[in-house]
C-alpha cells in the first residue's frame, strides 16, 4: 500500500477544513459556523486507487491554517509532502492574491513541483459576486471549481485522480533512485 502526505492550503476562510472533512469522509462538520483551523489538522484515511496498480492509497491529509500568525510553521507543514491542493474562495476579494504567497512559498522554494499540486476554487453555497481566478503563477497547475452541493462526487474523483497521479510520480522516482544506486 501507498502512503501520501497532501497539504491543504490557502487562505483563511476558504473552504479548506470543509473540504478536507468531505474527502476524509470526517463527520466533523460545525453546522454553519466558522472555527478557523489552529495551525494544522491532519486526517488519516484509506482511498481507493485503481488506476495506480496498487490496492489503495494511506492518506495524510493535512489542513493547514490560512492565518499568517502560523507562518513560521509552513517549513514544518510541507516538509515530507508529496502533494499540494491550493484552495481559495473564488468569490473573497484578494483570496486570489493571498494564495500567490502560498505559491511562492511552496512552488518559489522548491519544496514541491507544479506537477505535485492542484487548484480547488472552492465555491461556498449562497455566494455570489465577482468570480476571481488565480494569478499566472499558477497557469501550469490544474484547475477544479468545486461545490459540493452542485457535484460533490466530482471533487471527490478529481482527488482521486491527483492522488493516483502523485502515487505514480512518487514510483517512479523510488524507481530511478534504486536504479541509480545500483549503477554506482
Amino acid at each position: 500500500m501507498s502512503k501520501a502526505k497532501v497539504i491543504m492550503v490557502g487562505p483563511t476562510a476558504s473552504g479548506k477544513t470543509f473540504l478536507s472533512n468531505f474527502l476524509a469522509d470526517a463527520t466533523e462538520f460545525s453546522g454553519g459556523e466558522y472555527h478557523p483551523t489552529q495551525g494544522v489538522r491532519i486526517l488519516e484515511f484509506e482511498t481507493g486507487a485503481a488506476d495506480t496498480g496498487r490496492g489503495g492509497i494511506d492518506v495524510e491529509l493535512w489542513d493547514c491554517s490560512g492565518d499568517k500568525k502560523f507562518e513560521p510553521c509552513w517549513p514544518a507543514m510541507v516538509r515530507d509532502a508529496s502533494g499540494a491542493i491550493f484552495v481559495f474562495n473564488p468569490d473573497h476579494p484578494n483570496h486570489d492574491k493571498e494564495l500567490d504567497i502560498w505559491y511562492n512559498f511552496i512552488i518559489g522554494n522548491q519544496h514541491l513541483k507544479e506537477s505535485q499540486c492542484y487548484v480547488f476554487a472552492h465555491h461556498k453555497p449562497n455566494t455570489a459576486g465577482e468570480s476571481s481566478e488565480p494569478s499566472n503563477s499558477f497557469s501550469k497547475i490544474p484547475l477544479l471549481h468545486t461545490s459540493l452541493d452542485e457535484d460533490a462526487e466530482a471533487v471527490r474523483r478529481e482527488f482521486s485522480r491527483f492522488l493516483s497521479s502523485l502515487v505514480k510520480a512518487m514510483s517512479s522516482n523510488r524507481e530511478q533512485e534504486e536504479l541509480t544506486l545500483m549503477n554506482q
